[in-house]
């Protein structure tokens, strides 16, 4: 990345009056100019290529640029990122080792959430992502999708709604695009299925077969069936139906996520199971909205939206702690997650593993200060590895 001049500061007022999205569009406005006159330099370009992205036949490009494009040009260079390998020698000297999954060892319980670290490369500039347990790629789904209407996001307490609508190339693009690159990382990638029929889940994971990295699939079944309309999660015959489908593509482990907004989330767990799922994630986004009280308009494009971050945790941990004790497969807790201390909550409510999603965004290092953290604790507890922990809080379990 880089480097960029510090900015100096220019306060612009914001106007009350006017929702708090309006105003931060007029507040960063005035930055447009800076930033293009920024890039322009950094780049080589003019103010044009640098608005437009498109080159300028007029503009005559330096030695060091004209190279730069010679180099990109050339068909046998994927820019990957770099590899670390700078981890904090105390992650090694405990077992933080878990199964996430039947057939799934990791080698921490911290994994990333999907759609919070996009495929995982945008992030390895920022973390050393080969310290994490695993990754989850965006939700992929068998054609591109442009996603949904702006506003996507809309800040609440303690958490963010969300209405993102699956924005991704596709199955075909994204094992074309990332395989190589998720090989680079060095750490295993699960990728997060959706669809609307049973048939898409069944071509997503037959697209992905062989692709590098890639360890296990995690079906996102808050999607509605184009038949019927319902979540395939909300419906316990419909969530076995398509984790049995593609149990029957793959060979690798297949974990389901749970939505919360299901009537009964224990029996579509139950349902899962009995299909052969071989691990369950508790808990994809709680359904929720807000209303632009100067519009009299809901803020997000579609309405509604998944709430996620740590609003939603005490729900996410209960239906951990109630899934835990309904079935013999790995539960996999997210929902909030921004400290050791709460994937701590989780794997003593019964999760095997956890997923760092909404913290990411405030704090890209976030999901390794929980590694670091849940290392810590088990040094300090005197405890043989993580594993000692995971359903400590449920009943029947001895202090």
């Amino acid at each position: 990345m880089p480097w960029r001049r510090p900015r100096k500061k220019v306060e612009r007022p914001i106007d009350v009056s006017r929702s708090i999205e309006e105003s931060l569009e007029d507040a960063a406005s005035g930055e447009e100019e800076e930033d293009l006159t920024e890039l322009a330099t950094l780049d080589d370009a003019t103010i044009t290529e640098a608005a437009t992205g498109e080159p300028d036949p007029e503009h005559a490009p330096g030695a060091l640029a004209a190279k730069l494009h010679e180099t990109l040009a050339r068909s046998d260079v994927v820019v990957v990122p770099r590899r670390r390998t700078d981890g904090p020698a105390s992650e090694a000297s405990v077992d933080l080792a878990v199964d996430a999954a039947r057939g799934l060892r990791l080698k921490n319980p911290v994994m990333t959430a999907s759609g919070t670290f996009g495929q995982g490369l945008e992030y390895a500039e920022l973390i050393d992502v080969s310290r994490l347990g695993a990754i989850v790629n965006k939700g992929t789904t068998p054609n591109p999708r442009p996603g949904n209407p702006q506003y996507r996001i809309a800040e609440t307490p303690s958490g963010i709604l969300n209405s993102i609508g699956l924005e991704n190339p596709g199955a075909v693009e994204v094992a074309r695009k990332y395989g190589r690159a998720w090989a680079e990382l060095g750490v295993p990638v699960i990728v997060n299925v959706a669809g609307y029929s049973v048939e898409d889940y069944v071509y997503v994971v037959h697209e992905m077969t062989g692709t590098p990295s890639v360890v296990a699939y995690e079906l996102n079944v808050s999607c509605p069936n184009v038949k019927g309309g319902m979540l395939f999660g909300c419906d316990p015959s419909l969530a076995a139906e398509v984790t049995r489908a593609v149990k029957a593509e793959t060979d690798l482990p297949v974990i389901v996520k749970l939505t919360p907004n299901a009537p009964d989330v224990v029996a579509v767990a139950r349902a899962c199971e009995e299909a052969g799922a071989d691990a369950l994630t508790a808990i994809n986004t709680v359904l929720g909205m807000r209303i632009d009280t100067k519009r009299r308009r809901p803020i997000l494009g579609t309405g509604s939206g998944g709430l996620s971050g740590p609003a939603i945790r005490p729900i996410a941990v209960h239906i951990t702690y109630q899934v835990a004790q309904a079935v013999s497969i790995p539960v996999i807790g997210a929902g909030g997650v921004t400290s050791a201390q709460d994937a701590l909550e989780f794997l003593m409510a019964g999760a095997s593993a956890v997923q760092v999603g909404t913290a990411t965004f405030a704090d890209p290092l976030a999901p390794l200060r929980v590694i670091e953290g849940l290392a810590a604790y088990v040094r300090e507890q005197g405890l043989a590895s993580i594993r000692d922990v995971i359903g400590a809080a449920l009943p029947g379990v001895e202090e």
